[in-house]
């Protein structure tokens, strides 16, 4: 049986959420407003992309001084070890961007090579953010339509594990994952409450221990 792990990347992998981050550093406006109403189901998260780095205002060696402050997991480097010697193939599925994330993992020393990441990209020009997304206009709204990621390898018949803690991350675990694997006290945890398929975690050293002793034994 095959099984591919879709992750999510802000607040998941990394310790603290990069986009959030940088936000909060550097936009001249509510950003937070627009996660509102992306809760409240009044925009998706593409138009809310875009409405909130539109506030932002930084050259590319203020936002990667940011970026550069920020940790990931440390058990995540264990856990990808392990992810490579089983040979399972491992997605990162990002509404943020492929830039950061590049260099985060290049600063944790992890390989980025060794998986598959599917997130959209930034350009900085004249201390603005020009934003450029990875997935054609969902009807969801999506910024970076996880779910139609996930639907193509549903298709294929891979089972899939899912492991995220955002809104972004509902649909595509919701709809279509076999195991899911939930960030305590988030919100795809708290959406997704009750349904039999989700793990609580706190850590990768804990998704590496459960996977193990339930799923590759």
């Amino acid at each position: 049986m095959s099984y591919t792990i879709f992750c999510d990347f802000d607040g998941t992998i990394t310790l603290k959420d990069v986009g959030k981050t940088l936000l909060t550093k550097f936009s001249r406006d509510d950003w937070q407003y627009y996660d509102k109403l992306v809760i409240n189901g009044e925009i998706g998260t593409r138009e809310a992309l875009i409405k909130q780095w539109g506030t932002v205002k930084a050259n590319e060696q203020e936002i990667f001084d940011v970026v550069d402050q920020i940790s990931i997991d440390p058990s995540f480097h264990s856990f990808f070890e392990w992810v490579k010697e089983h040979n399972i193939h491992f997605i990162v599925v990002s509404d943020g961007f492929q830039e950061y994330i590049e260099e985060i993992l290049e600063k944790e020393e992890i390989d980025s090579s060794s998986m598959d990441i599917r997130a959209n990209n930034v350009k900085i020009v004249n201390n603005s953010l020009v934003l450029s997304f990875i997935t054609e206009e969902c009807e969801h709204g999506c910024a970076n339509c996880k779910y139609s990621h996930v639907l193509d390898y549903k298709k294929k018949g891979n089972k899939i594990i899912y492991i995220g803690d955002g809104l972004s991350d509902i649909l595509p675990a919701r709809e279509l994952a076999d195991v899911i694997f939930a960030k305590e006290g988030e919100d795809l945890a708290k959406k997704l409450k009750g349904d039999p398929r989700v793990i609580e975690f706190s850590n990768f050293e804990e998704i590496k221990t459960i996977l193990e002793e339930k799923i590759f034994n």
